[in-house]
């Protein structure tokens, strides 16, 4: 657990050192991640919640015959209408915003993979400078596994914070301790998606990949914790999280001595 201070103020350090290096350009990407996503959200909901509105208004009696019906009831009917149509809009959006909220960690980790790739080589290129040539093969192939690392993290993250859940229904005295075990749990995910992108170029398998994290377990979890508060505020969490994440892991362990590139441990 030495490392969590160099895990976390790596991490802090991250946004002076992409400034410094011209990097920052790379913010913009999961900023419009963010907004394509909303976007596509809103468009897939929108027609089941106007055939839900309309279902409303008919069980409700507030549809309005623009050809009969005339006079005050009609008038209130369609304020009623406006009202409805306006608070349904609300719904939508808070749906939404609360789908976004749950799913943008993984997701987004998912999505960003060949980015968070690209910056942590970039980063370890200006550390060392080791200039690794560009191949789309590689560039692919490191994307791929990223996001299956990432997926493979999400699914056990749930899968341990359901058994953490049902444990606090069996002992209730160990709900106080739940919210802190979650915690630490999702940060040490975060934290080995990170560092999992310098493990790649080391072609080390997820076997190996789990050792060496677990080794350096401190300094995930300063990595992690650090993108797991930040996650927590919404839309800066997904647009800076996620590369400050990358870039501080190959910075935590370049402070550590452990960016040689044959260096396994």
């Amino acid at each position: 657990m030495d490392g969590f201070g160099n895990g976390f103020s790596s991490f802090v350090e991250a946004f002076g050192f992409m400034r410094r290096h011209r990097m920052t350009w790379m913010f913009v990407v999961p900023l419009l991640l963010w907004a394509a996503l909303t976007f596509g959200l809103f468009a897939l909901l929108q027609g089941p919640v106007e055939d839900l509105s309309a279902w409303l208004s008919a069980q409700l009696g507030l549809q309005v015959d623009l050809a009969h019906d005339t006079g005050w009831w009609a008038a209130l009917k369609r304020v009623f209408n406006a009202t409805r149509e306006a608070l349904t809009w609300l719904a939508l959006k808070l749906l939404v915003l609360y789908l976004l909220l749950s799913l943008n960690k993984y997701l987004v980790l998912i999505l960003l993979s060949p980015l968070l790739a690209w910056a942590s080589e970039r980063t370890e290129e200006i550390l060392t400078g080791t200039v690794h040539p560009f191949s789309l093969a590689r560039v692919l192939r490191d994307a791929v596994r990223g996001a299956a690392i990432a997926l493979r993290n999400g699914v056990l993250e749930l899968a341990i914070g359901l058994a953490i859940g049902l444990l606090s229904l069996v002992m209730p005295l160990f709900v106080p301790l739940a919210t802190l075990a979650l915690f630490i749990v999702g940060a040490y995910f975060y934290g080995f998606s990170a560092v999992d992108y310098i493990l790649e170029r080391r072609r080390l398998r997820l076997a190996d990949s789990v050792r060496t994290v677990n080794a350096h377990l401190g300094l995930v979890l300063g990595n992690g914790t650090a993108f797991s508060l930040l996650m927590k505020v919404p839309l800066l969490g997904t647009t800076f999280a996620p590369l400050l994440a990358a870039v501080g892991a190959v910075l935590a362990f370049h402070h550590a001595g452990r960016l040689g590139p044959n260096d396994r441990r």
